[in-house]
């Protein structure tokens, strides 16, 4: 009996083990974007420096992970003003804070992909983020909006987010495992 209840054990570990496969992902496979309006034209730029890792589950009841950094000096949006002063201090503020992080704190299984929940860190600011992460094709894709001012972006030069877009829309376009 007892050498009954260890196989059992063991075939319930290795099923926990393949159905949480851990993969890494980075700016060579996939974007990290961002977008917004200034002066009431529209802006975009992806992050060329970044990684990730997840677990994604493959069953609803399962939980998996995701944590992903990003350098804040690799921001880039094509157009030389904007690239020059998006790591300054009042904006990134790549000096003192080069990296944003987001760690989830739940990965759950849905009918299109994942639902993820967790923080995002920018400037030293840690704030809650959710977003769905949506099967298309081979590839996952999400996209939702952070907050620029609740992170202290482009707090001196635009508080009242008169030129710059308050809101800004954050995307990614990953390989599946």
């Amino acid at each position: 009996m007892k050498q009954f209840k260890w196989a059992i054990a063991l075939v319930l570990l290795v099923a926990v083990q393949t159905s949480f496969a851990e993969y890494k992902v980075s700016d060579k496979d996939g974007s990290v974007g961002f977008s917004g309006e200034h002066a009431g034209m529209k802006f975009s730029g992806t992050f060329n420096k970044w990684s990730a890792t997840l677990s994604l589950p493959s069953a609803p009841a399962e939980e998996g992970f995701i944590q992903a950094n990003f350098s804040l000096k690799s921001a880039k949006t094509g157009d030389s003003i904007y690239d020059e002063t998006l790591p300054e201090g009042d904006w990134f503020d790549a000096v003192n804070h080069p990296t944003g992080e987001f760690k989830s704190s739940s990965v759950l299984k849905s009918a299109n992909g994942y639902e993820v929940k967790g923080t995002l860190s920018l400037r030293g600011k840690t704030l809650p983020a959710s977003f769905a992460l949506i099967r298309s094709g081979e590839r996952l894709n999400a996209s939702f909006v952070i907050d620029r001012l609740a992170y202290g972006i482009g707090l001196d030069s635009d508080p009242d987010a008169e030129w710059v877009s308050k809101d800004i829309q954050m995307t990614l376009d990953i390989p599946q495992s």
